[in-house]
């Protein structure tokens, strides 16, 4: 995979400039779109003022603080955001906002008006908080559904970890980032297609003759000498150039680069293991179980009543779980089986190998004759497990974490014991709103690895509102 080292003009900057044409239209769709949020915003607080009191609302000082937050916002980089995570977007969308509502009640705390404004301030950066977010989605949705959305990429390397990254990216097109050539120097790979992604050319054809303003080089097998000479020589031609380094399998949300002179070192924090992040962690699980706990007691009354109606037995089961550091403990559920539940299960696959296979690989059935007709709606809508807040309260649970295993599985779970031990299981988390039902264990276990490995509030957050959208869809429930 040599190169010359001779760096070849580039052909012209007119790509680069079609390139930022077509992202301006999509930036300011964005931007229109935390306008109309903004505009919301100061109705409401309008309506708030005309209904609490005399005073009237500050249209010039509005403008001016929503002018300084959409200025805050592309200095973020959220115009058009593309190659951002969701969590990195609610990280900044959220720190952000924060900030703003912050400065603006210090200047008005420093101007002595304090007192006058500060519910109607509070008001609108609440709502700019909890709208603009989903808005920004939406119209993301809609922009990718009408194929407008997304910058064009160049993939340089058309290894194993180019075709990972070729897959990440086309799985998750709100990344923005569209895969729409490959280059490599092996000749026995020309014309081929990396996941629908033809390779065009060598490395030299593409330093000759861009046809995107940014490259992906995924050559992490190459010498160091030649990844420098290559990434050198594609940082000169490219306007963006991403490098995907020879890290796989590291924690990748938990680097934080450090530069020493001329050298830069990548720290890799292990943020569950911080004392801060536990408390943390504790806190949002407490205020929430409990504010979820007194909105759905009567759910649990009416619950129960059908749970007798549907089938004799008790209203709660408990299962045995392992927990932190191993110890077990009983996990609360709503009862969704039958009381002999075991025996039937016994019973249908010493007959059926094709369910006992089944069985095996995903550790449930699609068809299982233990689950109640009431219970069978109580899973599909994860209902079972509102009586887990109960072990979220105790500690023994957290509303995000690994999927409680069952004591039988420890033997299964290979090198992963340890780590996954390390952590508190919790209602929801990263398998459960990528796979759920779906999915072998080997990939929960990674999935779960990968969650411990690479947390922080944000993905918590993220888990929990895609928790929501997976429950109301019924996504991979049985």
């Amino acid at each position: 995979m040599g190169l010359p080292s001779v760096i070849p003009t580039l052909p012209g900057s007119s790509a680069h400039e079609r390139s930022r044409l077509t992202e301006l239209p999509q930036s300011l769709i964005l931007l229109l779109g935390d306008l109309a949020v903004g505009l919301f915003a100061a109705g409401l607080c309008v309506l708030f003022l005309n209904s609490t009191s005399h005073l009237k609302f500050d249209w010039a000082t509005y403008v001016v603080w929503l002018s300084l937050w959409i200025i805050w916002r592309a200095y973020q980089g959220l115009y058009p955001g593309y190659g951002r995570s969701a969590q990195t977007e609610l990280r900044l969308h959220t720190v952000g906002t924060i900030q703003l509502l912050g400065a603006q009640l210090a200047a008005v705390f420093a101007a002595h008006q304090l007192y006058i404004t500060f519910t109607s301030i509070l008001l609108q950066w609440t709502m700019i908080l909890l709208f603009a977010l989903p808005v920004r989605y939406l119209l993301r949705i809609i922009m990718i559904r009408a194929g407008y959305y997304g910058r064009t990429i160049s993939i340089i390397g058309a290894g194993q970890t180019a075709v990972l990254a070729i897959h990440q990216l086309k799985f998750n097109p709100s990344y923005g980032l569209r895969p729409v050539a490959a280059y490599d120097d092996n000749p026995a790979l020309q014309g081929d297609l990396i996941e629908g992604v033809p390779i065009v050319g060598t490395l030299e054809d593409a330093l000759n003759e861009p046809r995107t303003k940014q490259a992906l080089i995924s050559i992490p097998g190459a010498r160091a000498a030649t990844q420098q000479n290559i990434i050198n020589r594609f940082y000169s031609t490219f306007q963006i150039t991403w490098v995907i380094p020879d890290l796989i399998g590291v924690p990748n949300h938990a680097l934080q680069p450090h530069h020493m002179g001329s050298i830069v070192s990548l720290e890799i924090r292990n943020n569950l293991s911080s004392i801060r992040a536990r408390f943390v962690k504790r806190t949002i699980d407490i205020v929430i179980s409990l504010l979820i706990l007194i909105i759905v007691i009567p759910f649990f009354i009416i619950i129960g009543l059908v749970i007798k109606l549907d089938s004799p037995g008790p209203i709660f089961y408990k299962a045995s779980r392992v927990g932190l550091k191993g110890k077990t403990f009983p996990c609360y559920k709503f009862r969704s089986m039958y009381l002999n539940a075991e025996q039937r299960l016994i019973e249908m696959l010493k007959d059926d190998d094709e369910k006992r296979a089944e069985y095996d690989l995903f550790h449930k059935l699609r068809e299982d004759p233990r689950i109640t007709p009431f219970g069978s709606l109580l899973r599909k809508t994860s209902l079972d497990e509102l009586p887990q807040l109960v072990n979220v309260l105790l500690g023994q649970m957290s509303l995000v974490g690994p999927r409680p295993y069952l004591p039988r599985e420890l033997s299964k779970m290979s090198g992963f014991t340890n780590e996954i031990l390390s952590v508190t299981p919790g209602m929801t988390g990263y398998w459960q709103v990528n796979e759920r039902s779906g999915g072998t264990f080997e990939g929960r276990l990674n999935m779960d690895k990968f969650y411990i490995t690479n947390w922080s509030p944000w993905l918590d957050l993220i888990i929990l509102l895609q928790t929501i959208r997976v429950v109301l869809i019924g996504k991979g429930a049985y």
